[in-house]
């Protein structure tokens, strides 16, 4: 069905001229061109590219016919060199228009055609070390430099002063950044003419590759140096279109150009792409374009999507739908029997379509608008899903430069006022089970806010459980639960996955007599503590993290730590009022095996959500006392400092000379000892440390040396 489009361009085939007409005359017709540098091993040495854009209709000469000539380049203090530059091979190809059917200008046709050509050239920068402004440089080509190679389209929108048509770009380059700078590159372009009452977007997927910031705007075209274009009211650099709301969409990650207009007309636009590194402007490139919008064949070069990306209805049982597009289809490209659409009610279920027709075609066999026929109306409240596919002719509907429209593009329709239970349940909490740490605790009620709800129509609840990440439309498991009258709880013991080992994630509805379901609740997981990067025992900190939860705002989460060689003692708090979701946490100092978990807890107290444990050891460390001190006051090896000796607080160290006189004594030894006043010589000690109650003692010599 769908080859059958080529059929307009016979039938249509003198719209393929555009709306414009461009006279000839010995005008070079330029339309547009930027020039771009790349940084070279060398120091200070760039390749410069020009590209130049020309109008297909317009007599082949100027720089269009010279494979080599000059550009120029200047600097900050005045001065001017000239740059020899040559074509890149292959130039003076046809840019890519969304319109391939018939030939353009470029080929002896009448659509509207562009050519690309290039030239490059390599250039070294004289460099001053005393006058960074000498250093900046711009690069430049125009018809005011260059032989008098003339001109812009005569009826674009700059204004009518004589010279006012003149064609100049340039860029920049400050070339006193260390490392030097290559320039913003315009990866895609396409013949930009578009048909007017049609969303316009101007495609240059601008890139940066090496990790300056960049910032777009539209800037004056110029007729030479420092000499900016006249625009025609209302039209001005940063507006230079007849634009709805007057307003131009820049996108700030590649730079495309989005409007809408309802004004025939040859516009020029300059993008202006500035790079800043460390807060510095390093560069800047311009692209010049004329963009011509109009009606006719460009009319055609707009891919079909739905109009709107969503829309809302009140509920009905009517069974037809009007689908609005963005742009003209060909009647003879929509499948009949609707296989180019799946339509899902808000339950997930597929809605059946049992034919499609197009709205009212005009004269030349095109429509807007497509009508389906449905096997029941829009009877439950919450969101449609209209869904384009590729129909039983193995294609979407298209238009008549054969672009079809993409699988998979979605209308959201939102349908309001159906007789039944749409507000959500209430998921209140969940919670790893305390006794159970392998079972998951659930609780959820009916919001007594939004309690609309015939008892009547109640037959039971549906929850479900899946991972973070996944579509909560692809359940994990399901289950049904009894009813009740306000408030449940649920105790889940076949999850898929330990909860110590992942974050499972849950969510109720409520099933109706009638078969519909409510609004599905919010989504809350349980949460999952980790010791991450992975520490060993031996280590004194550990790295905890854990996911956010989201059952009420802000909330606050305690650390509490279990002695599994003291379960008497029960869980004690270790740290509290932690609003992030990271900790260094500090072991215990004393030996043993612990558990910590973590919870949060309802301002209201009535539930707390806590996470998984993690267990840990802290290994015993036995004191070590050095058996030689050089007490010379280089604060090396001046004390006696005994190994691990904070893990036992009150330890008694006594010393002895070798006449067993004491020399030395203390009750809470703070390795401070440097045998003052003493001389050089052995003396010998008695250290007497308490662990978990039992005195060890520690005897040995200390060598004192002078």
């Amino acid at each position: 069905m769908k080859n059958l489009l080529i059929n307009f361009t016979k039938i249509f085939g003198f719209l393929c001229a555009f709306f414009l007409v461009h006279g000839k005359g010995n005008a070079t017709h330029l339309a547009g061109g930027n020039i771009t540098y790349a940084k070279l091993a060398n120091p200070n040495q760039y390749e410069i590219t020009l590209t130049i854009y020309r109008d297909c209709n317009s007599i082949m000469q100027g720089p269009f016919t010279t494979p080599n000539m000059n550009m120029y380049y200047r600097n900050g203090c005045g001065q001017n060199y000239t740059l020899p530059v040559s074509w890149v091979p292959g130039t003076g190809i046809e840019v890519i228009t969304a319109c391939t059917i018939d030939p353009s200008t470029c080929n002896g046709g009448t659509r509207y055609g562009l050519q690309e050509y290039k030239w490059t050239g390599t250039v070294t920068l004289p460099f001053s070390a005393t006058n960074p402004t000498c250093n900046e440089w711009y690069f430049v080509w125009g018809n005011s430099v260059n032989n008098g190679w003339c001109c812009r389209n005569t009826n674009n929108t700059l204004g009518p002063a004589p010279g006012q048509q003149n064609f100049f770009i340039d860029s920049y380059l400050n070339n006193n950044i260390p490392t030097g700078n290559t320039s913003a590159r315009f990866n895609s372009f396409q013949v930009p003419a578009y048909c007017i009452q049609e969303p316009v977007t101007v495609v240059f997927d601008v890139s940066e590759q090496q990790g300056d910031s960049v910032v777009y705007s539209l800037t004056s075209a110029l007729t030479g140096w420092n000499v900016n274009a006249n625009y025609l009211a209302p039209r001005t650099p940063q507006v230079p279109a007849n634009v709805v709301g007057n307003q131009i969409a820049i996108n700030p990650s590649n730079g495309n150009i989005s409007f809408f207009s309802n004004t025939a007309q040859t516009s020029i636009f300059v993008l202006k792409v500035d790079e800043y590194r460390n807060g510095v402007l390093v560069g800047y490139v311009k692209v010049d374009v004329q963009v011509i919008l109009g009606i006719g064949r460009y009319c055609d070069n707009i891919r079909p999507a739905f109009k709107y990306g969503s829309t809302a209805i009140q509920c009905t049982t009517d069974t037809t739908f009007k689908v609005e597009l963005n742009s003209l289809i060909a009647c003879n490209s929509i499948t009949r029997n609707g296989s180019e659409f799946r339509l899902y009610d808000p339950d997930g279920d597929l809605l059946q379509i049992q034919d499609a027709r197009p709205d009212t075609c005009i004269s030349d066999g095109r429509t807007r608008n497509i009508w389906l026929r449905l096997t029941r109306g829009f009877e439950k409240n919450g969101r449609y899903f209209l869904v384009s596919r590729k129909g039983t002719d193995n294609n979407t509907f298209g238009n008549r430069c054969d672009l079809f429209m993409n699988e998979f593009d979605t209308l959201i329709i939102n349908v309001s006022n159906c007789p039944d239970y749409r507000a959500p349940l209430l998921m209140e909490n969940v919670t790893l089970d305390t006794v159970n740490e392998n079972a998951v605790i659930l609780n959820w009620r009916i919001d007594p806010n939004n309690d609309t709800m015939n008892r009547s129509w109640f037959n039971g609840y549906n929850l479900y459980r899946y991972r973070p990440g996944d579509n909560p439309i692809r359940l994990s498991n399901r289950f049904w639960i009894e009813p009740s009258v306000d408030s449940l709880k649920h105790r889940d013991v076949y999850a898929p996955v330990l909860p110590k080992d992942e974050s499972i994630s849950y969510n109720v509805d409520l099933n109706l007599i009638n078969g519909r379901r409510n609004i599905r609740s919010r989504t809350l997981s349980t949460i999952r503590l980790v010791n991450e990067p992975a520490t060993i025992e031996d280590d004194s900190m550990m790295s905890l993290q854990w996911n956010g939860y989201l059952g009420w705002d802000t909330a606050r989460y305690q650390i509490e730590r279990f002695d599994i060689k003291r379960p008497e003692l029960g869980w004690n708090v270790d740290s509290s009022n932690i609003i992030d979701t990271t900790i260094n946490y500090l072991k215990p100092k004393k030996k043993g095996l612990y558990k910590l978990r973590l919870y949060t807890e309802r301002p209201d107290a009535v539930f707390r959500s806590y996470s998984n444990v993690l267990e840990f050891g802290v290994p015993y460390r036995e004191v070590v006392v050095p058996n030689v001190i050089t007490p010379n006051g280089d604060d090396i090896n001046d004390k006696v400092k005994i190994k691990y000796l904070y893990l036992y607080p009150g330890s008694r160290f006594t010393l002895f000379n070798r006449w067993g006189q004491t020399v030395f004594h203390s009750d809470d030894y703070q390795n401070d000892w440097d045998a003052p006043g003493l001389e050089a010589g052995n003396y010998y000690y008695l250290l007497k440390v308490n662990d978990d109650g039992n005195d060890v003692s520690y005897t040995g010599t200390i060598r004192v040396i002078r």
